[in-house]
């Protein structure tokens, strides 16, 4: 049967969101490089910390996505994102890092804002949830791929501003493309701090209660954890190239191959039990091999497994919230588990700092049988339980 094809909204913020995460991928390893002319490591430090605060209040900031509409919320946050870093272009290379930092942080800032929003108004896009999140992860993975190959390209010619403009455009596309779309997503009236409080608990309260959800962020926490560890390991992966700066963008590329590449599959496979198997052996495979081999190109190849892993991880983690939760308290639902995915990315690449790989591995062996078997607990649960119940808790 011919799959339907996406109603306008759906292509609408696809097309945004293509653009968007070309952009974010680009400049991600520019500001970086960008940071170095400062001749300071604090301001290198600075970039990776001012990215990071800000997750810390995703959890509160959840209530008020499900407050506000969301389309409002992802237009006026891409506006100020964009703006941010028009600024950061007219910032001459190695003056004003306070500056710097602060229009980065403003950035990374409505970005908290963003992502809860977009990813509960797609729940209200259409029925074939899963079918979106699959589209959607494949046209991001592919505009990572071209972003990252463009900042090579600029990094290449010594032309880091062009990566930091393109960024800064395709914020201002995704907003304006955003006012046209004409979809109606779930509003809680404002009801003063008590209520406001009492919203975010009903969110914790979901994840405590609905096993799915809790499967859902377990799955978030690990692959961040996993994410971050592999993060560590990209310094020493690209001295096995022979310019460091072009093997990270080429590991960058490598995320977005194997984000795509893991979409794709998630789409063939379809039953979730042999996801989950297959995420858990692929992630288990790749992760050895990185930090074990002293080959790049055995590496790179390594990573797209990984990132392919990840990908398929991610589309089933969000599958698991739109399909068992209220479409009125996802975004405190993806709200809180942004914050727990940084807390846990951090916490992932520290780890190579004070274990050693033969440790790391076995940590992760650990985590992985884990997940499975609360995987395999949860599944039994939902199979066992009373139909009016069962309707209840989605």
């Amino acid at each position: 049967m011919k799959a339907k094809t996406l109603n306008t909204n759906a292509k609408l913020l696809l097309i945004s969101q293509a653009f968007s995460f070309l952009g974010d991928y680009c400049v991600l390893p520019a500001v970086l490089i960008i940071a170095t002319y400062y001749e300071s490591y604090w301001v290198v430090s600075g970039v990776l910390v001012v990215r990071s605060i800000p997750m810390v209040f995703q959890p509160f900031l959840g209530v008020l996505v499900d407050k506000i509409d969301r389309r409002k919320i992802m237009f006026w946050t891409d506006i100020g994102r964009g703006l941010a870093f028009i600024g950061v272009l007219f910032i001459p290379l190695g003056q004003y890092p306070l500056l710097f930092l602060f229009l980065l942080f403003v950035s990374y800032g409505m970005g908290v804002f963003f992502n809860p929003a977009r990813l509960s108004l797609m729940s209200c896009l259409g029925s074939d949830v899963k079918r979106l999140n699959v589209i959607f992860a494949k046209a991001t993975t592919v505009c990572i791929i071209f972003g990252a190959s463009l900042g090579a390209v600029f990094l290449y010619f010594d032309y880091l501003k062009l990566a930091v403009l393109l960024n800064a455009l395709s914020y201002l596309l995704s907003s304006f493309l955003v006012l046209f779309m004409k979809v109606d997503s779930p509003v809680i009236e404002s009801i003063g701090l008590k209520n406001y409080l009492l919203n975010f608990k009903k969110g914790l309260q979901e994840i405590q209660h609905n096993i799915q959800i809790r499967n859902a962020i377990f799955l978030m926490m690990l692959m961040a954890t996993f994410c971050g560890i592999v993060y560590s390991f990209y310094p020493v992966i690209s001295e096995s190239f022979y310019d460091g700066e072009i093997g990270n963008f080429l590991l960058t590329i490598a995320l977005g191959v194997g984000g795509f590449l893991g979409a794709q599959l998630v789409s063939n496979v379809g039953h979730m039990k042999k996801s989950i198997l297959y995420f858990t052996l692929a992630t288990l495979v790749s992760i050895l091999v990185v930090i074990h081999s002293g080959t790049f190109l055995i590496s790179l190849g390594t990573v797209i497994l990984f990132y392919m892993a990840m990908e398929f991880g991610e589309v089933i983690a969000k599958t698991f919230v739109h399909e068992h939760t209220p479409a009125d308290i996802q975004g405190r639902i993806f709200a809180i588990s942004e914050a727990l995915i940084g807390l846990f990315l951090a916490l992932g690449s520290t780890l190579i700092n004070y274990t050693s790989r033969h440790t790391l591995l076995l940590v992760i062996i650990l985590l992985l049988a884990a997940f499975y078997i609360h995987n395999i607990y949860a599944t039994s649960k939902v199979r066992t339980q009373p139909a009016d119940k069962k309707a209840l808790s989605n």
